[in-house]
């Protein structure tokens, strides 16, 4: 751990709560990781779904240009 932050730690939380802080922090952010990981998962969902959406509006567009090319 860091000078600073164990620093900080001592400081900032009695020595009797040090490993329940720690845990509870750890705890918090490995849940808000999974979270963001479901999040982007989700949202890559949402995205393929209207790239699929786009690509069908515009498929005919991109076929005649392709046929105009020499």
């Amino acid at each position: 751990m860091p000078a600073d932050l164990a620093r900080d730690l001592r400081r900032n939380i009695p020595e009797r709560s040090r490993s329940k802080f720690i845990a509870e922090a750890l705890e918090e952010k490995l849940r808000r990781k999974r979270n963001l990981k479901k999040e982007l998962i989700a949202s890559l969902k949402a995205q393929e779904k209207l790239i699929k959406e786009i690509q069908e509006d515009f498929k005919y567009v991109d076929a005649e240009e392709l046929a105009n090319i020499p």
